[in-house]
């Protein structure tokens, strides 16, 4: 009768050994692994001001897939990926797939590729390289009209 006492008590134990490791595994993973999907950029503002994880998809002109990863020394990390480039842009759609982390000052909800000097990685570098072609394109395109404007000298 005490051997029969013994086994079932030990199976007890080893079932509540169990639930408590499963219960421990699950608050683990909702803490540390859990993102909350956003389906708009309000539910992603929310998240980004609290620096809480959460995923969000959009953009205008281009698609980034943002991942809010938490406080990370005083600041909000969000990891960012070029999804989709603009489809009249050779260059951008060569940056697809592309990415890069920007740290954010705590509570601030902004864009995090709008300030590109917080953040560090591929997509950083792709972007800068697009902006500065786009800026030659546009300086040579206009420098009769720029120099004209430098000179003073008066349109006919």
């Amino acid at each position: 009768m005490d051997k029969e006492a013994d086994t079932q008590s030990f199976t007890w134990s080893k079932l509540i050994a169990f639930v408590l490791l499963v219960v421990v595994v699950l608050f683990v993973w909702s803490v540390f692994f859990n993102y909350e999907d956003c389906k708009s950029r309000n539910c992603f503002n929310d998240n980004l001001k609290s620096c809480d994880k959460a995923r969000f998809v959009g953009g205008d002109n281009m698609i980034f897939e943002y991942v809010i990863n938490g406080k990370s020394g005083g600041e909000c990390e969000v990891a960012v990926t070029l999804l989709q480039g603009e489809l009249n842009n050779a260059e951008s759609l060569k940056l697809e797939n592309q990415e890069m982390n920007c740290f954010l000052p705590l509570g601030a909800v902004v864009v995090p590729e709008s300030d590109i000097d917080v953040c560090h990685g591929l997509l950083k570098e792709g972007l800068q390289d697009l902006v500065i072609k786009k800026l030659h394109t546009y300086l040579v395109q206009n420098l009769g009209r720029l120099n004209l404007e430098l000179t003073d000298i008066p349109r006919v």
